[in-house]
């Protein structure tokens, strides 16, 4: 299992293949050609090579399918065109002479890539010559390079027609895109990450695409960038480039590690000096994923693009910001920082709150605290300085959680389901209702906000099934937060009642319980990792960077050591938070 504990702001997951002879096997397993005339062959050679420019220390296999055989059937000519999808040289050559000579003109290899584990079926339709091809679907990426999880058991039926050209079966109508089986699909494409900025531009976002591994991969990368972040973080992040910013031509070479990227006119003539450096900023962090680039050179034109003197307000983004190792938990009914296994009371409190303090949280400086009175009716802020306000009452609050900007946010049923946001720094003003109508009626159960403020991760769902959402933070010119855009559905296979930030690319979820309890951690790569069950995990904490994994159930404070949960015997504390 891979260590959860590892530093993620620079790890490319899912990227560097197992044992070289495991990984050759599993694809030649997946490759062997399966008989009975429903059913898809994976057949073709497969070999690999050295990883090709612009490869992120990703081994590059390459599939050499078939073409069509004299006199094949219709059926036989739609398996060997899927198939044929893994051979993406000279531009799917061997899948199009699948096609008719108009629908091989017209068809796009790269509007999106199904991914499936389970065989599709070919099944004829009702008309003549037109067939389904029916996949339960893993995930799809679309053209864009976003990934889009399914649910267990989704399932899609594909339509081909067929017609005849001079005796031979050839398809005349296919859908665009390619459908990969998920060994296929891991050795032909890798998970890179575009970075894109925070409203203050203080923190480096990530934004996690899927690449064919080419030669040409940079300038997909760039052009994915260019043209703007994924939808569920759509006016939740910034970017330096101007709506309508292009590459001036198809290609971003690698010359002794230094990546050319050649711009329109277009797209720097209205960025002054500060917005240039945050240009090259923004494309030197989502190149660095590449193993052969080593910095960045913008032209115009193929001349150096003048960045100017280095603006007095620039200043580099943070990626994966961290936040101490010092938590605030509960002990003896009181706040207290924890650290190791350690109890240090928060000095200058002065709390006055029934059956409390519960589910605490932290600023990020460490001088303000926020938490539930004991049947979640209430919540109370504190500082320091000896502050205290009641700051809202409701109904089944959830946990509070700070963001970066200084709000804090929590979740009141008292009335449908309501996203609240407050600002606990002393100041005297209202609490916000934030706008997530596609929450609906659910009950959110858990909500945390990523630590540069963007993204926001919830456990949410109806009656006993909830499920993990990632929603951008849509804040307005001033910073404050007014909606929570559409979100994606990320898939855990363990249930999930709660959730915390373990990095700005993952998150551990578990469904707490007095009985066995497996936590797993969610890459936002789709990759999943779940951990030792431990009974009767009643909670869990994570921070960023080298902070370990702790959970707690009614015995013990327990931390992830590898793959094993360690107990420390001394610690006596519980809801234990890291800041944010």
């Amino acid at each position: 299992m891979t260590d959860p504990q590892r530093t993620v702001d620079r790890d490319r997951r899912a990227r560097t293949p197992g044992p070289m002879a495991a990984l050759c096997a599993a694809l030649v397993a997946g490759l062997l050609l399966l008989t009975g005339c429903a059913h898809l062959p994976q057949s073709g050679p497969v070999g690999t090579s050295d990883p090709l420019p612009g490869a992120d220390n990703q081994v590059n296999y390459s599939f050499t399918p078939a073409g069509p055989a004299e006199d094949a059937s219709p059926e036989d000519i739609i398996r060997g065109f899927l198939t044929a999808g893994t051979g993406t040289q000279d531009d799917y050559a061997t899948a199009r002479d699948f096609l008719t000579e108009d629908a091989a003109e017209a068809w796009n290899p790269e509007a999106r890539t199904l991914v499936y584990n389970e065989t599709p079926t070919v099944v004829p339709s009702a008309q003549d010559n037109q067939y389904e091809v029916q996949i339960e679907v893993d995930s799809v990426v679309d053209e864009r390079g976003i990934m889009n999880r399914m649910p267990a058991n989704t399932s899609e039926a594909v339509g081909f027609a067929l017609t005849q050209e001079d005796g031979q079966w050839r398809i005349a109508e296919a859908p665009g895109g390619t459908m990969l089986e998920s060994a296929q699909f891991r050795a032909l494409f890798a998970s890179h990450e575009l970075y894109f900025y925070d409203q203050s531009y203080a923190y480096a976002v990530p934004d996690l695409r899927w690449f064919l591994n080419r030669s040409g991969s940079a300038a997909d990368i760039v052009g994915a960038l260019l043209d703007g972040p994924a939808p569920y973080l759509d006016g939740a992040v910034r970017t330096a480039f101007q709506a309508g910013s292009e590459l001036s031509r198809p290609s971003v070479p690698v010359d002794v590690g230094s990546a050319k990227v050649d711009l329109t006119q277009q797209t720097v003539e209205s960025a002054d000096p500060l917005m240039r450096q945050r240009m090259q900023q923004q494309l030197e962090l989502t190149l660095d994923g590449l193993n052969n680039v080593s910095s960045v050179e913008m032209s115009v034109g193929l001349n150096p693009l003048d960045l100017g003197s280095v603006a007095d307000n620039f200043e580099p983004a943070q990626i994966n910001p961290g936040v101490g190792s010092t938590q605030v938990a509960v002990a003896n009914g009181e706040l207290v920082y924890f650290e190791g296994d350690a109890t240090v009371p928060v000095g200058g409190l002065q709390l006055d709150i029934d059956g409390g303090p519960v589910d605490p949280a932290m600023s990020l400086d460490g001088t303000r605290f926020a938490f539930l009175n004991g049947d979640r009716t209430q919540m109370v802020s504190a500082g320091t300085d000896g502050s205290q306000e009641l700051e809202l009452e409701g109904e089944n609050l959830t946990r509070p959680s700070f963001d970066s900007s200084g709000w804090t946010w929590t979740v009141d049923h008292a009335n449908g389901t309501r996203i609240m946001a407050l600002q606990t720094a002393g100041q005297d003003e209202a609490p916000l209702e934030i706008s997530a109508e596609w929450l609906g009626d659910r009950t959110v159960q858990a909500l945390r906000i990523s630590r540069d403020g963007t993204r926001a991760a919830i456990v949410a769902g109806e009656g006993e099934s909830s499920h993990l959402y990632l929603s951008g933070v849509i804040r307005d010119s001033e910073g404050v937060p007014r909606g929570l855009g559409s979100p994606v559905r990320l898939e855990p296979t363990v249930p999930v009642s709660d959730v915390n930030w373990v990095s700005d690319q993952r998150l551990l979820v578990a469904a707490t319980s007095t009985s066995s309890v497996e936590a797993q951690l969610v890459g936002l790569d789709g990759s999943l990792d779940t951990l030792r069950p431990l009974l009767g995990m009643t909670g869990f904490s994570t921070g960023p960077g080298d902070n370990p994994i702790y959970a707690e159930t009614a015995e013990a404070v327990h931390t992830l050591a590898g793959s094993t949960w360690r107990s420390q015997a001394g610690a006596v504390a519980h809801d234990m938070a890291f800041p944010g």
